[in-house]
């Protein structure tokens, strides 16, 4: 069954409730329910969510049966799908079993329909993209163990975690994954000059857990509750940081996005005689840029070029 977005289908929920049907079971229009904790749960009509635009699941999970997630777990994995464009697919692997509950021998979460793993983006021995069919276990460089030559792909990796963070369709509680990782997302993220405000966020998000394995092959993704799953039994545990003040620094974050892009593309637009003539390049200055360039530009070129400096006329 594809996924797809079901904000129509939970409109009438919440209908139903406020005409009295709260009681579990009495909802019987599609929408899902979250019923206790990750740990320590049960989804009620969770949706089934085998493939969809932009993503792929492998084989292995396919078989496996871990398919069902909330209304808005499914939600943002169809959004990311939509909005990760690339040459290769996002992988999902295990979200909740149909009714949730313990998932033995795979998972003590993943009960209540809030969880979800994902696969690293990674490219093979020779640098290209490819959509992994299991997952592949990674030193704290990113380099597969067993010599394949198989890495991870951090900058589409951060890709990803910028869209978890900010995402509109489910708000994100953790990105559980082994903490070297991390470091090098956040890393690239402020080399390619992201907003303080997204790395920041992004450092709230990236956990390694501390009570199970270091997530060196995979993802986990936990989303909160829903304001409606609250009042039917949905419990969140663990730490709330993610969601104080959530939409106030999504609308920041989206803002100096926008003005990031702003600022490149007036660089672009800048005629050569406000850029200021180039030197000769020599190779170990490959392109000059005068000190007639405003400083702020200066710094754009600096950080979209990964700490060289670069032609603005070029940007």
């Amino acid at each position: 069954m594809p996924c797809a977005y079901l904000q129509g289908v939970r409109s009438l929920a919440v209908l139903a409730l406020l005409a009295g049907c709260t009681q579990l079971g009495v909802v019987s229009d599609g929408t899902s329910v979250s019923v206790g904790r990750s740990n320590k749960g049960k989804i009620v009509d969770g949706v089934r969510c085998d493939r969809g635009e932009g993503f792929v699941v492998p084989k292995k999970w396919r078989e496996r049966g871990n398919r069902y997630g909330t209304d808005e777990l499914v939600d943002l994995i169809v959004g990311l799908g939509r909005r990760l464009h690339g040459p290769t697919r996002l992988a999902v692997a295990d979200l909740s079993m149909r009714g949730g509950g313990l998932a033995r021998p795979w998972h003590r979460s993943h009960q209540s329909g809030r969880d979800v793993d994902l696969l690293y983006y990674v490219r093979d021995a020779q640098g290209k993209p490819f959509e992994p069919e299991e997952m592949y276990v990674f030193d704290a460089a990113g380099v597969e163990k067993t010599g394949t030559g198989i890495t991870i792909d951090f900058p589409r990796t951060w890709k990803l975690v910028r869209e978890l963070v900010t995402a509109p369709e489910a708000a994100v509680q953790r990105v559980f994954m082994y903490e070297p990782f991390a470091v090098k997302l956040l890393e690239h993220a402020v080399a390619i000059g992201e907003p303080e405000l997204l790395v920041a966020r992004a450092r709230k998000a990236l956990k390694q857990p501390g009570d199970s394995a270091k997530h060196d092959d995979h993802i986990h993704v936990r989303v909160f509750c829903s304001a409606t799953d609250q009042t039917l039994g949905c419990e969140d545990g663990g730490p709330m940081d993610m969601m104080i003040g959530r939409d106030e620094e999504i609308a920041a974050i989206t803002h100096a996005l926008a003005t990031k892009a702003t600022t490149a593309v007036t660089a672009t637009a800048l005629p050569s005689a406000a850029i200021g003539a180039l030197c000769t390049p020599t190779p170990a200055q490959p392109v000059c840029v005068r000190h007639t360039v405003p400083p702020h530009l200066t710094r754009l070129a600096a950080l979209l070029g990964g700490g060289r400096r670069i032609d603005l006329r070029w940007l």
